[in-house]
Formats: C-alpha cells, structure tokens, sequence
C-alpha cells in the first residue's frame, strides 16, 4: 500500500521556492532543502523526481506571485506612470521582509546565462515577453512616440527591470528609489 504523504505539497514548494530564491539553484542542496521544507530527501526524490523538477515547481509558483504584479500593472495602464508604479512594487516585492533576494526569474538568468534549461527558460522568457507588452502598451499612451522609440523603450525598460532585480540584493531603499527615478528621468 503507497505512504500517505505527512505534508502539504504546496506549503513545501513554497519553502523550497524560499531556498531556491535565497541561494539560487546551484548553491541549494538536497539537504537544504530537506530541512526547510521539513521533509526527507526520499520524499523530495518521491513526489517531484529531483531537485530540478523541484526548482521548476518552485519557479512556477513565484511565477504565480509575480503575476499579481503584473495583473495590477494592466489594469492601471495609463502611460508611463503605470511603468514607474510597477518599478516600485516589482522592487518591494523583490525585497520581501527585507531578506535582500532580489528576483528569482532574473537570479536564475544571472545564475545559468545562456545555459539555462528549456523549461526554465520558456518559464522566464513567457513572463519577459508579457512584461514587455505591457511596457509597449503603456508607452504607446504618448502618441507623439513613434514605433522605433517605442521600441527602443522597451528594451531600455527591459534591461531596467534586470538591472532592479539584481540591485534589490544588494543596494539600500534609497540607492533603489534613486536608481528608478533617474529611469524615468531618461523616457
């Protein structure tokens, strides 16, 4: 007869996801995780295969989170304030009880580069695409730019957003706010 599994899968993601988030991928053990999550490392193996499969998990929730993010952003689209307003929560959110993790997806971009798993990166690129759609869909309420400058904006924000997820690890809430004022100083 198959164990009945002790604990809650989602509450156990979720710690793995904190694990992950705070030590990345490559510097996260079995043993790491088992501990956090509260659970054996056979159970680990048991109900998600490996640690990879495990770190997707873990991706597709904090994919999850950061899409209320997102959701609030479109529903508020009113130009580049909009952008602005989502730089500020993006920050708050990547800089959660003040642990200094920055953000997860752009962590494991920084992590792997170009040698990142398919999976991983689909997950990834899927989020980057819509966020730009969004940043496009805000900077076309200014119908003096035309679609070159807005493109060009775009990627600006693009990188941007990258440069902020990497910085809420290590700068101070005011190097933060700086850094997304002069931004916006440049559009």
């Amino acid at each position: 007869m198959p164990r009945v599994k002790q604990y809650n899968e989602a509450e156990v993601i979720e710690s793995a996801m904190g694990v992950f988030w705070q030590n990345g991928y490559k510097s996260t053990s079995l043993r790491m995780l088992s501990k956090e999550m509260g659970i054996n490392q056979f159970s680990i193996n048991a109900s998600f295969g490996n640690k990879q499969n495990l770190f997707l998990e873990s991706l597709k929730l904090y994919r999850t989170k950061l899409q209320q993010l997102l959701k609030t952003f479109e529903e508020n689209s009113n130009g580049i304030e909009s952008i602005k307003n989502f730089f500020y929560a993006f920050a708050e959110f990547s800089n959660q009880n003040e642990y200094k993790r920055g953000c997860l997806m752009i962590n494991t971009m920084s992590e792997f580069g170009l040698e990142v798993d398919k999976e991983v990166g689909a997950l990834i690129s899927n989020y980057a695409e819509q966020l730009k759609a969004l940043f496009k869909k805000n900077l076309e309420f200014n119908t003096t730019k035309d679609n070159d400058t807005i493109k060009r904006q775009v990627n600006y924000l693009d990188l941007a957003i990258g440069g902020l997820g990497l910085a809420t690890k290590v700068k101070d809430n005011t190097a933060i706010e700086d850094y997304i004022e002069m931004t916006f100083n440049n559009l």
